[in-house]
Formats: structure tokens, sequence, C-alpha cells
């Protein structure tokens, strides 16, 4: 069955009606098809804290792809002594810690290592298509 672009946007809707919540993983992983929340291990320390994305905050674009995008997203380190060790990548849950999307940072970033003051800058997007 082919999925036109109203039918795109409106699945958006429905994938975004929840809270989700954008945090960033320090397990060396690469994202697949079978993953959920527990394949990721949150970092912590360093000032980390996960970002709630609100529901009313996205912007749907309906087209080929259609898309759904939120503001930019700053991590900002602090306290290099205790700041964690390696970052891969961010990975997205829902209300009930249910996996809705990863993604693995350029292979010329990774491991990325954050200092006192580095900033991690994601700006989500889900695109359909």
């Amino acid at each position: 069955m082919s999925i036109p672009n109203v039918g795109e946007v409106f699945a958006l809707q429905k994938y975004t009606l929840d809270t989700l919540t954008l945090k960033l993983y320090s397990n060396n992983k690469t994202p697949a098809e079978g993953d959920t929340a527990a394949d990721y291990t949150e970092i912590s320390g360093g000032g980390y804290a996960a970002k709630a994305l609100a529901s009313g905050s996205w912007v749907i674009t309906g087209g080929d792809p259609s898309v759904a995008s939120y503001a930019a997203q700053d991590f900002n380190f602090t306290g290099v002594t205790n700041a964690p060790a390696v970052i891969y990548g961010y990975f997205v849950v829902d209300s009930n810690n249910l996996l809705r999307g990863s993604e693995r940072f350029p292979a010329g970033v990774i491991p990325f290592t954050p200092s006192n003051g580095a900033l991690i800058r994601i700006t989500p997007k889900i695109q359909v298509s």
C-alpha cells in the first residue's frame, strides 16, 4: 500500500503525541531494527540531563519525505572530573521507556569525549516516506 503525504503527516502527528525524551548513550552501539531502550547505556555526570521533547512543540511538514522537526537541544558539560567518558550517539524513548529511535554520531566524531564546557547540539527530526 502506498501512503500519501497526508497519511505520513497523520502518522507523524500520532508519533509525536507523547512527550518523548532525548538521551545520550555511552556504549559502542550501532542502532539496529530489533533494539530496545535497554540496548543503550544512558550517560551520567558532567552536568548531563536528558531532554523532554514536548508533544506540542514538533513542526510537521508534509512532503517526500514528510518530516517532524524539533528545536535544537543543547547538552552542556561541566565538571570535567565527573563527566562521562565517551558518547556514541543519542536515543529517544516515550513515556513508557519504549525506544522510539536512535542515531549513532558520524564516524569522524565518535567516540566523543566531553570536556569542561563541551557542547553537543542535536536537532531531533523524524522522517517518513
